[in-house]
């Protein structure tokens, strides 16, 4: 059955690449396939799931064709013909499952859906030069740059700097700092690679925040990006090997995402409010943890306290339980749940991942690694896959988490944002309840290791 299936493929291809707007020809062949998905067998309409796509993409796409799609030289017309054919053999179950393994192997040619690659590369009047190094003294270079250096990740450095193209460095500074304190660098190249995924057009002339996009509706966004890096007493996550207890694991990084946040919360008022593009428009906070070993197995349970002051109990169920506080220096509370009341309203929304990490970059590599996962599914639950690196896929906004603020002063609309693999968070202010709208197969965690390497960078 895998060489029909390769052979329709072939096909398919060769009938698409014909038309003109061949690329539109096939993206309307996979919408179309799908709307008609709708209709299938349960593994089919379960795998539709797994595609990345919105059901508004294609509900209705069968009434939109054209000739060339759906005439009688079209693709569409090929595989109708062909599955009638298969399904003689096979029955009318098992062509089902042919077919959507031969639109899903269309999908990954024309990169489409979950196998979506921005592979274009930007220009900027003062671009960046990330792996020229300009540091004079090798001490001062960060250990997670310096390993970006080593000969086997040219692959990694050229996904990195494929993010960074189009990127203005408009205080002539950015290279020096992406070159000695990194963390905070990295987040905003990884966060720019997002923009442009997401069609938001970046307005570098102005100086701050450190983001003013617009999007397709005309909708003005100013984003300030922020890390939640170690204390000052505490291990920096690029020399610790030594992995905290659940609880004073998720307790740390509750009071350094507080911090991070907090310490823009303040600017707010102290700089960004005086702008007249960032009056009467969303202000988001967009946060990353880096604050210690192992942070990105955090998922969503350390912001989830930081803006709802809720928890789970994994020794009760996975119950949900109220998380008021958080314990700073073993004395000090910390008021948590920023999100539940308005003291906050000036932010509109927090942008989170705990995915924005150089594993993100050795996916959209051909680095040699394998890569855990673990996907999301309302019915099966957890998905856990151990791949090799060119097997498993994975876009780059996947694990982006928008946090809604419910008490902003300027809401943001979710259109900007969205996409299938971005999650939503919203807060019920009356039943102080989140909702998640995670969908089916989006990622919950990652990370990458080399079997050969005992280096901890692999791992993030």
């Amino acid at each position: 059955m895998q060489k029909i299936i390769n052979e329709a493929v072939k096909q398919l291809i060769s009938i698409i690449d014909s038309k003109k707007n061949s690329k539109k020809v096939a993206m309307q062949f996979v919408l179309e396939e799908l709307d008609a998905a709708r209709q299938g067998n349960d593994f089919v309409k379960d795998r539709i799931k797994s595609f990345y796509f919105n059901e508004t993409d294609y509900i209705g796409a069968m009434g939109r064709s054209w000739e060339d799609v759906d005439g009688p030289t079209g693709p569409q017309q090929f595989l109708v013909l062909l599955i009638m054919q298969i399904s003689k053999e096979i029955g009318v179950n098992n062509s089902a499952i042919v077919r959507i393994y031969i639109v899903e192997y269309i999908m990954y040619h024309y990169k489409f859906g979950r196998f979506y690659v921005d592979e274009e590369i930007r220009l900027a009047k003062k671009p960046l030069n990330l792996f020229d190094v300009i540091v004079d003294d090798e001490s001062l270079l960060h250990p997670n740059f310096k390993h970006l250096l080593e000969g086997e990740n040219k692959p990694v450095r050229d996904v990195i700097s494929r993010w960074a193209s189009g990127f203005e460095d408009r205080d002539n500074k950015f290279n020096y700092e992406f070159q000695t304190t990194f963390n905070s660098s990295f987040w905003e190249v990884y966060l720019f690679q997002c923009f442009k995924d997401l069609n938001l057009n970046v307005d570098f002339s102005k100086a701050s925040p450190d983001f003013t996009v617009q999007a397709s509706n005309n909708e003005i966004i100013n984003i300030e990006a922020v890390t939640a890096n170690h204390a000052h007493d505490s291990v920096p996550e690029w020399e610790s090997d030594e992995l905290k207890e659940n609880d004073e694991f998720l307790n740390f990084a509750s009071i350094r995402i507080l911090n991070a946040i907090n310490s823009k919360h303040k600017k707010y008022f102290n700089t960004y409010s005086k702008f007249d593009h960032v009056n009467g428009n969303p202000f988001i906070v967009a946060v990353a943890p880096f604050e210690q070993h192992m942070f990105f197995i955090q998922n969503n349970e350390a912001i989830n306290r930081v803006l709802y002051g809720q928890g789970i109990d994994k020794e009760n169920g996975f119950t949900e339980v109220k998380v008021p506080f958080a314990i700073k220096n073993e004395k000090v509370s910390l008021e948590l749940g920023i999100f539940t009341n308005d003291k906050y309203k000036e932010i509109s929304a927090v942008i989170f991942s705990t995915m924005g990490t150089l594993s993100k970059a050795i996916t959209q590599s051909s680095l040699d690694r394998d890569i855990r996962s673990s996907r999301y599914h309302a019915q099966k639950g957890l998905i856990i896959e151990i791949k090799e690196n060119d097997k498993h896929f994975e876009t780059h906004l996947d694990g982006l988490q928008i946090h809604h603020n419910p008490f902003a002063m300027n809401k943001l609309s979710k259109d900007a944002f969205d996409r299938y693999e971005v999650t939503h968070y919203y807060y019920d202010i009356e039943n102080k309840s989140i909702d998640n709208q995670q969908k089916c197969y989006t990622m919950i965690s990652r990370n990458s290791w080399a079997s050969t390497s005992k280096n901890n960078l692999a791992r993030r």
